[in-house]
């Protein structure tokens, strides 16, 4: 959390527009480090060396993906990106092949068409690595917004979208919570209380956005999710992000034991 709120407090570079607003929230200007030279050139440059050095690990994560499920090693998919122009993201496949036309839009823990390998692979988020190519593309950067499904209505993104980001790092357990939600209220929950509490923290990046804020959220990311597993407590985002609709969907903060204890009757009071 920590890592977070120092990341968005870096001053931004001249503003020059606006990220979109969520639901009739007010638009926020936009850095101009967001779609600078420098930012385009550090991302193509870290995301090449990070190809060529993890090319080994990639080898080996497609073998294990093809040797033990049927289907093929990627997963692509096309998505929104900046302006509104579409791009194909390129995945490690996680699931069984054609899992994206049966089951549910939101992926919960414990989803049995999650493959063995793609379990682990998605602990600890190796299944994004292909995006490294996207980056080396232009499609997208290291840090900014996830890029959004072509079906989610959504305003057009000043920026690239990127791998990681503030609200990524904040939900890098995100699947552990929505396994706590009715399943018949988890695509709900998630647009009616998650999303506009990213949208919120996508907006204050782009604001301030910089190269040390750049830095911070790509480190707080390699190391978070190697050896800092801990959950985010929906309490501090009441504190953080005092929207009345988060406050009325989280109402009590849950105990440290179990951040989200309190998740199930929570959603279906607000959602229901």
């Amino acid at each position: 959390m920590e890592a977070l709120q120092h990341a968005a407090s870096k001053p931004g570079h001249e503003e020059h527009s606006t990220f979109p607003a969520y639901r009739g929230e007010e638009r926020h200007a936009v850095s101009a480090w967001t779609s600078s030279k420098a930012k385009r050139c550090f991302d193509f440059l870290a995301a090449l060396v990070g190809l060529i050095l993890l090319s080994p690990l990639l080898l080996v994560a497609a073998l294990a993906i093809v040797c033990t499920s049927e289907g093929d090693a990627l997963f692509t998919q096309e998505r929104v990106g900046r302006g509104e122009q579409t791009f194909t993201i390129y995945k490690f496949r996680t699931m069984c092949e054609g899992a994206e036309f049966c089951g549910p839009s939101v992926t919960c823990e414990g989803d049995p068409r999650i493959t063995t390998v793609g379990r682990w692979l998605r602990s600890i988020k190796l299944d994004e690595l292909p995006q490294l190519y996207n980056v080396v593309r232009g499609d997208m950067s290291f840090v900014g917004p996830r890029p959004k499904l072509v079906s989610h209505e959504c305003g057009p993104l000043p920026c690239r979208p990127g791998i990681t980001g503030a609200a990524t790092l904040l939900f890098t357990r995100e699947e552990e919570l929505l396994v706590k939600i009715p399943a018949d209220l988890v695509e709900r929950f998630t647009v009616m209380v998650l999303n506009p509490v990213k949208a919120k923290l996508d907006a204050r990046y782009a604001e301030h956005a910089s190269f040390s804020s750049d830095l911070g959220l790509i480190s707080a990311t390699i190391f978070r999710l190697q050896w800092d597993k801990r959950m985010a407590d929906l309490s501090d985002l009441v504190e953080a992000h005092p929207e009345d609709l988060v406050k009325r969907a989280i109402a009590m903060p849950a105990p440290k034991s179990d951040p989200f204890s309190h998740a199930e009757t929570i959603a279906v009071n607000q959602v229901a």
